[in-house]
């Protein structure tokens, strides 16, 4: 049988006196939390829902039937049920609830007897805890409130649960919308890179053809050969990295050495004399370094190049043209250039009646040091030309004393007659090797071996 929740007993053989100190409740938003309570005396839950029904919304039944029923359409807060009843009691009905309302705080009412029917509705119940009768009216509802405070605790932990799962849900959603937009956007990175690629290569192949291009006027205007130029720039290269200078600084000494004659391309005479003798010592006419520095000065990627190639003329110690520069004054570009085309000069070139053999032409380097030459450069020039075993692919020009037998020539061999004794890729034998020298002997004519 349903009991009103609204009934309030003035019965004076109330068992328990109402204690009028307030316990504190938790804030449920405003909402008052919804409390079911059991008991088969009527006058127990009367008393019951006096105590409670303040900070609760009290529903009270006498039959276990009833309160089921209840439960089954209306889910609560909190029950709190009696342990003996006739019908039902307390344990197997606590077990039913917990089925049906899962959610709820289960409070069992017992004798200080039924400790073992308590520890039954533990097991199956799953009470919170237990109140003991008589019970104090305070401790009543100080039980309550920790009852209704950990319902709402759970019930916040179950919603942020639920949040959380949503929350994880949009956050999983939105990282796949990402990966998704990062591989758009790696996808058109690569094509703008791929495009970008093709855009330099096709500069690159513009600027190589340039560079193809000046390289084949220089060698028409100054007999010389292309690979002249080319041999200059990269041991020009090796040697500005042994001095430690930058990328930048290294990149710029090649290409001043592969034009570094260009200036021969303005000379009116079309096959003008490369190089000319002054006291035994080689130059290139000031001409040559001037002019060269304006004609690339007119190319805007090569104006850096200017003062590289307009001084690669001046001597060390000042001497030297246009400018008479001395020592650090002058830029270490052309102070490297200056010794490698003289060196290739005195070793390979076709039109130089006065060929040195290497080991004269590096002899020669070292006397003219701080004269004509930067010392700091010609030490290191040296160091790279006497390591001919390192694997950096430098193509170096020996005298025949220095070949041994087994090594490969790189450039074919000529004789003074213009005869051709040796070709590229050709090894040396034993028996050659001393051929050579006998040639080098009666004609006194130094032979550059390119290894």
């Amino acid at each position: 049988m349903m009991t009103d929740s609204k009934i309030t007993p003035d019965s004076p053989d109330t068992p328990v006196e109402e204690v009028s100190e307030a316990v504190e409740t938790p804030d449920t938003d405003s909402q008052r939390l919804s409390l079911l309570l059991l008991d088969d005396e009527a006058d127990i839950v009367k008393t019951l829902t006096r105590v409670l029904r303040l900070d609760y919304d009290v529903v009270s039944f006498n039959e276990g039937e009833d309160a089921l029923e209840y439960l089954s359409d209306h889910p609560v807060a909190i029950i709190i049920s009696d342990m003996r009843m006739p019908q039902m009691d307390g344990a197997k009905f606590l077990s039913i609830a917990k089925e049906i309302c899962p959610g709820s705080v289960r409070i069992l009412l017992t004798g200080y007897s039924d400790m073992e029917s308590t520890i039954r509705a533990v097991n199956e119940g799953g009470i919170h805890t237990y109140l003991s009768k008589p019970w104090d009216n305070q401790s009543l509802k100080l039980t309550v409130a920790k009852a209704a405070e950990f319902y709402v605790l759970r019930k916040q932990h179950d919603q942020l649960l639920v949040t959380l799962e949503e929350k994880n849900v949009e956050l999983k959603s939105f990282n796949q919308r990402l990966e998704e937009k990062v591989l758009q956007r790696t996808q058109a990175l690569k094509e703008a890179n791929s495009s970008l690629e093709k855009v330099l290569k096709a500069r690159n192949q513009t600027f190589n053809d340039i560079l193809a291009t000046l390289k084949a006027i220089i060698e028409y205007s100054s007999g010389m050969p292309a690979n002249h130029s080319e041999r200059v720039a990269e041991q020009s290269k090796v040697v500005a990295k042994k001095l430690g200078l930058s990328d930048a600084e290294i990149n710029q000494v090649y290409l001043c050495a592969l034009l570094h004659e260009i200036g021969l391309a303005a000379r009116k005479d079309s096959k003008p004399t490369l190089m000319k003798r002054n006291a035994g010592i080689p130059s290139t006419p000031d001409a040559n370094s001037v002019l060269g520095a304006e004609i690339v000065g007119r190319i805007k990627r090569f104006a850096p190049l200017m003062s590289v190639i307009k001084h690669q003329d001046e001597n060390y110690n000042g001497t030297g043209g246009p400018s008479h520069l001395k020592g650090d004054d002058i830029p270490i570009g052309s102070r490297i250039i200056r010794v490698l085309k003289n060196y290739d000069y005195f070793v390979a070139a076709e039109n130089n009646r006065n060929r040195m053999t290497a080991t004269s032409a590096r002899r020669f380097l070292t006397d003219y040091s701080g004269v004509l030459y930067d010392p700091n450069v010609v030490k290191a020039f040296l160091a790279v030309m006497s390591d001919v075993d390192q694997a950096d692919g430098l193509e170096r020009c020996v005298s025949v004393n220095e070949v041994k037998v087994g090594t490969v020539v790189k450039r074919d061999v000529y004789l003074s007659n213009g005869s051709l004794m040796l070709t590229a890729g050709q090894e040396i034998s034993e028996a050659l090797l001393e051929k050579l020298k006998r040639i080098e002997k009666d004609t006194q004519y130094p032979l550059a071996i390119f290894i």
